[in-house]
């Protein structure tokens, strides 16, 4: 949980800021920044009525700022001249508020400086990017991945950027009303708790899902790349599992912010020369280098062993670190999207949900030894046989 550092000794002041917060944060009085006070997200208030008078604002401000170590420092005074706030902001706070401030005032920027905190020093939930030429494909792995993390008992959240509509909304049977850009717009207040709330909440799997409509099927205008990347950080904090389904996104800059975010980028391609020389040309949108490619695995959508172009072949030729092919059933897999219930609810999983499972980790993958053993195995049993 984040926590407001109150560098003072007034208790109605502390108070009156846990108030404003509704429980959103602990407020913590302090004499001083110390290194185990700044673990973990938080706000460093500065109480000018604690500061002796032998001690210039400057001073304490510095200081602060000095112990904070990259946290958001905040001057709480009484003295709201324009002349006072602007020294006070060259000395290093982040932010002024008045002594006597209402608690939305309060609430509003302690909230967006909490949220900066989350973001650069929160432990931060696993981040899987699902990028493919193929958006609806892309969705589909995405959506059952995201459900198979979240019957884990994990804190999911899947966000879907296909468009026009959202192919997971479709998949998971679940109206959305709330999309990037209501996210965007809330940012200074979103947590957690806000999350929950707010976001649509699959109910058999407790998967949430945000999606780039927002349930309008149009595009929200007005929203830049460095605004989705700052959303994507801050939901991050907040989650246990963070997947992306990139879906529509082609904009290079904000897919190689959110691929650098990344601890694994899932490439799903079929075997087609044509998908795969998309699929190379996504890769270089998010940066085909050495440190790029060893967090990208190829996950080869309805695998057919009969196809000359194998998934080895396409691995190689697109430089991913491994390769996973995904056997698809699509009587089976058309079938749960038109029902809208995911193939990752099913209790007993098909070679699809398998691969699924191992992508996500819930399952190890079979190593070619395994594999090799079995094979023996098998010839022995036959030859007797024979």
């Amino acid at each position: 949980m984040a926590r407001i550092i109150l560098l003072s000794v007034d208790h109605s002041l502390a108070g009156r800021i846990g108030d404003a917060m509704q429980g959103r944060a602990a407020v913590e009085l302090a004499q001083a920044v110390t290194p185990d006070l700044v673990e973990g997200p938080c706000v460093i208030l500065v109480d000018r009525d604690a500061v002796p008078p032998e001690r210039s604002i400057a001073t304490a401000l510095s200081a602060a700022t000095e112990g904070a170590a990259g946290r958001p420092v905040v001057l709480v005074t009484g003295e709201t001249a324009a002349e006072e706030i602007l020294h006070a902001i060259r000395s290093g706070a982040d932010d002024v508020i008045r002594r006597d401030a209402g608690g939305d005032e309060i609430a509003t920027i302690i909230g967006r400086l909490l949220n900066r905190s989350t973001a650069d020093h929160g432990k931060g939930g696993r981040l899987t990017l699902i990028l493919g030429a193929d958006a609806e494909a892309a969705a589909l792995v995405a959506t059952d991945m995201a459900v198979s993390r979240a019957r884990t008992g994990s804190s999911t959240l899947l966000i879907d950027f296909t468009m026009p509509t959202s192919a997971a909304e479709a998949y998971l049977d679940l109206p959305v009303s709330y999309g990037i850009a209501s996210a965007i717009a809330d940012i200074e207040r979103l947590d957690a708790s806000l999350l929950s709330s707010t976001l649509a909440r699959h109910g058999p799997s407790g998967l949430m899902l945000l999606t780039l409509d927002g349930g309008s099927g149009a595009e929200p205008a007005g929203i830049a790349p460095a605004d989705i990347a700052a959303l994507v950080r801050l939901l991050r904090a907040c989650c246990g599992d963070l997947v992306i389904c990139a879906g529509s996104l082609r904009h290079p800059v904000l897919l190689r912010t959110l691929a650098s975010l990344a601890d694994r980028v899932e490439l799903v391609c079929a075997q087609s020369i044509r998908e795969m020389d998309a699929c190379r040309r996504l890769l270089e949108r998010i940066g085909d280098d050495e440190a790029s490619l060893s967090r990208t695995r190829l996950l080869v959508w309805d695998h057919q062993p009969g196809i000359l172009l194998d998934s080895r072949r396409m691995g190689e030729i697109l430089r991913t670190s491994s390769t996973l092919p995904l056997p698809i059933d699509q009587i089976r897999l058309r079938n749960a999207l038109n029902a809208g219930r995911p193939l990752g609810l099913e209790a007993a999983p098909d070679r699809y949900m398998r691969a699924i499972r191992t992508a996500c980790g819930i399952e190890p993958q079979r190593s070619s030894k395994s594999l090799e053993r079995l094979r023996r195995l098998l010839q022995r049993t036959v030859e007797p046989a024979a």
